[in-house]
């Protein structure tokens, strides 16, 4: 069998592969763990009447295969450099498998994808069957679904969910898709639910701490503490080669808070990524953090870092590759800390993440310290479009993803290969058990975040709670292991968070409609200020222009809108 990759960006993609077949594992007999295995039809039945409903074509739910027969699935996501082949991907075998479809992949570019799709959109394209849409907000959501191009799920969780509900059985998680609700009523999207401590609380930042020991300096708690350290970094030669080699802090472009910004100015104020900037005052009314003094000054302090080179210029510029290639140089140890949510960036085996370990939260001139708190009611993830030719097929298929098994490769990779579950003769120490949440998952071989062919990066819709993610894993003793490294630094960020935070809101068909377009310009323009005025290119004595356009691009309307959501919202 073949496949055809669609061109759907500024590079082409045209690759001819050759199918293989796959099954999946389930969960040893006895364990507390869900297989997530429904026992396929013996047989496949005889060919169906192409005129029939949609319906009659398939299984009946929770009987595998779903389709009676062999069916094309066109599906499109951004692709992620990290899958070497989305074809033979253990998941992508696994989910045909169990769904009896091929799967025809049209990926959309890594970056800037959502342009991209609006463009499709608004030329009038013909979208595939299904589309990955990773993170993409209630907004952006609501104006694709109202808008016809995603198709209301609704009444297909209703009726056709089989895999979905039995998760929100088994995991008592009873109303978790109303989190999904949309101003107008609907539910567009299957997600990934996957609340993890070490996502929750993820903007940190790493030091090298050997660097530290060479040079008698200790953790920086403050932050000038920290300028000092990364002084001593750039001046005091503490890789010992004699080159002025050292970089003090990097990070890099479109990753997982991989600029220093985002760990740096908590140190100054709560950086509220879940709403754009909106915090909320001591008597409930709601300001914009991005255009208070606090913010400046923020910026001020990360802008001389940078000026007197120990932020690196590479951090605007460099992509996850390329920190990568940085942070392993093979000549010497040059990095003294960077921002990033997770230590696999590192190579699993990397010698040079053994002299790196957390700062814990900073505080800043007037006694700043907060941690950033990142909303885990689950992500909008997957979509059924307008032009899918068997919607019932397409929404089963999504379905299919929320199965436990499912779930678990889509995040670990393939089961008895990378994964097991975690037997209770064989229980190890869990990576949170310490926090209260069992061991459940035994990691054979942990690729997350390197090349690997057994997942498609988790943008896909999963049903995963605590224990079946990064929570439950074992900790194999291994102290450098990028897990365990998260593990360590969580609980020194958490709780660090304001008490009264706003983390989601829930907006009118004609709020939505009203803020939509104001929310985009705002953190399109935001973030570009933001790096101007950390690399110098904006100067700060032009920060009144700077408040002047947010007013001119409509924030008070999205206070205004966004005030009323919050004092309407269950108290």
């Amino acid at each position: 069998m073949t496949k055809k990759f669609t061109i759907l960006a500024v590079f082409a993609l045209a690759i001819l592969m050759v199918m293989s077949s796959c099954s999946g594992g389930t969960a040893p007999s006895g364990n507390t763990a869900p297989s997530g295995d429904t026992p396929a039809n013996a047989a496949a039945p005889a060919a169906q009447d192409p005129a029939a409903p949609a319906e009659s074509r398939l299984n009946d739910l929770g009987v595998l295969p779903i389709s009676k027969e062999r069916a094309t699935i066109r599906y499109m996501m951004p692709i992620d450099t990290n899958v070497e082949n989305y074809d033979t991907n253990h998941y992508t075998l696994l989910l045909e498998e169990k769904a009896n479809v091929d799967i025809q992949f049209e990926f959309l570019p890594a970056t800037d994808w959502i342009q991209k799709l609006s463009v499709m959109t608004a030329s009038g394209e013909t979208l595939p069957d299904l589309l990955t849409v990773p993170y993409l907000n209630d907004l952006q959501m609501y104006t694709f679904g109202s808008q016809g191009y995603f198709l209301p799920l609704n009444d297909y969780i209703e009726n056709s969910s089989y895999y979905l509900k039995k998760a929100i059985e088994e995991h008592g998680l009873e109303g978790i898709m109303d989190n999904f609700v949309l101003a107008d009523g609907n539910i567009y999207t299957l997600p990934l639910y996957n609340p993890e401590l070490g996502n929750e609380w993820d903007h940190r930042a790493w030091i090298n701490k050997t660097w530290l020991e060479t040079l008698g300096l200790a953790m920086p708690k403050t932050t000038e503490d920290l300028y000092n350290v990364l002084k001593a970094f750039k001046e005091q030669d503490p890789n010992g080669n004699g080159k002025a080699d050292e970089i003090p802090f990097t990070g890099y472009i479109n990753g997982w808070n991989g600029l220093p910004e985002d760990f740096l100015l908590n140190a100054f104020i709560y950086k509220n990524d879940a709403m754009n900037s909106i915090l909320v005052e001591s008597d409930g009314t709601l300001s914009y953090g991005a255009l208070k003094s606090e913010w400046r000054d923020g910026l001020q302090y990360i802008n001389r870092l940078y000026s007197e080179g120990l932020i690196t210029p590479l951090t605007y510029t460099q992509d996850r590759a390329q920190l990568q290639q940085m942070l392993e140089n093979e000549e010497a140890q040059i990095v003294g800390g960077f921002a990033t949510g997770s230590m696999s960036i590192y190579q699993t085996d990397s010698l040079r993440k053994r002299d790196m370990t957390h700062i814990p939260p900073l505080t800043g001139p007037n006694g700043v310290s907060w941690s950033s708190r990142r909303y885990q009611g689950g992500d909008n993830m997957a979509v059924i479009s307008k032009d899918a030719k068997d919607p019932e097929l397409a929404f089963r298929i999504l379905d299919l993803m929320c199965d436990a098994e499912l779930s678990v490769n889509s995040r670990f990779g393939a089961f008895e290969t990378d994964w097991t579950w975690a037997l209770e003769e064989d229980k190890g120490k869990g990576l949170y058990e310490d926090m209260g949440i069992p061991a459940t998952i035994h990691v054979i071989n942990n690729h997350w975040g390197q090349p690997q062919n057994a997942e498609w990066a988790d943008k896909n819709a999963a049903i995963r709670p605590y224990q079946y993610g990064i929570g439950g894993m074992i900790w194999g003793g291994d102290p450098y292991d990028s897990q365990y490294m998260t593990a360590q630094a969580v609980p020194e960020y958490i709780g660090k968070a304001p008490d009264t935070l706003v983390m989601k809101l829930m907006y009118t068909p004609e709020e939505s409609e009203t803020i939509a377009e104001i929310v985009a310009n705002l953190t399109t323009y935001q973030n570009e200020s933001r790096t101007r005025f950390i690399t110098g290119d904006l100067p700060f004595s032009e920060w009144d222009s700077y408040v002047k356009e947010l007013d001119n691009i409509g924030l008070q309307t999205y206070l205004d809108v966004a005030q009323a959501a919050y004092d309407r919202r269950p108290k």
